[in-house]
């Protein structure tokens, strides 16, 4: 029960904290307030903006809350494509997990690609080339089966992905005060304080555990029949 109420304060004082987006600049100040100085002294800017980074990374690594779609465009005979958004602009390789990819033909129909794992390319059917049906998503590559004919090139392939930043403005409003507690036990733990570390480190870790299963154990819905 207390473990419980201690989530239920993280996640309140969350939604009140992330009201609005953070920039790097906004975040230090925040994280300045956590640590009760207002300027650089002990903690320059450098080394907070840091921990903001790497928490901002870890992250979206890990809760895989920056969600985001792009598309590439099919080539007669190639069958792999490099990874989407792949060293963005923060030098970060972005795609973390494909959720899912869509074909839109000549005719203007949206087809479902069912996904495969490399493991399972060996089970496939023999297909000639043609329209796609699958891919997989391996080495920073996006593969699709079959192979792209010449009546294929130029068709569109959608895909829904979780990415990594390193940018707090692109986690969700709900994940950034998780950035300033992270940030807080990293400082505290330069300075030896281990005990306010520590308490920072479990306020972040508690709060992204709540907020993972509060994203990912919600009931699928029945597709329409």
């Amino acid at each position: 029960m207390k473990k419980l109420l201690v989530i239920l304060v993280l996640l309140f004082s969350t939604t009140v904290y992330g009201a609005d987006y953070y920039t790097s600049t906004t975040a230090i100040t925040q994280v300045r307030a956590l640590l009760n100085e207002s300027s650089a002294s002990f903690w320059s800017d450098t080394e907070l903006g840091n921990w903001i980074k790497e928490a901002t990374e870890a992250i979206s690594a890990r809760a895989l809350c920056i969600q985001d779609t792009d598309t590439f465009l099919l080539v007669t005979s190639q069958y792999e494509y490099t990874d989407l958004v792949t060293n963005g602009a923060d030098g970060v390789t972005d795609i973390v997990k494909v959720w899912g990819a869509i074909y839109l033909n000549p005719d203007g129909e949206y087809i479902g690609l069912k996904r495969v794992e490399p493991f399972q390319i060996s089970d496939l059917p023999h297909m000639k080339a043609g329209p796609p049906i699958y891919y997989y998503h391996f080495d920073d590559k996006i593969g699709i089966f079959p192979l792209p004919t010449s009546a294929e090139n130029g068709d569109s392939v959608k895909v829904y992905f979780s990415k990594q930043s390193q940018t707090i403005g692109d986690l969700p409003n709900e994940y950034q005060p998780l950035t300033f507690w992270y940030a807080a036990a990293m400082a505290y733990k330069k300075e030896h304080r281990y005990a306010e570390s520590d308490k920072f480190y479990t306020m972040y870790m508690e709060a992204l555990n709540a907020l993972k299963q509060e994203l990912y154990n919600v009931p699928i819905e029945q597709a329409p029949k």
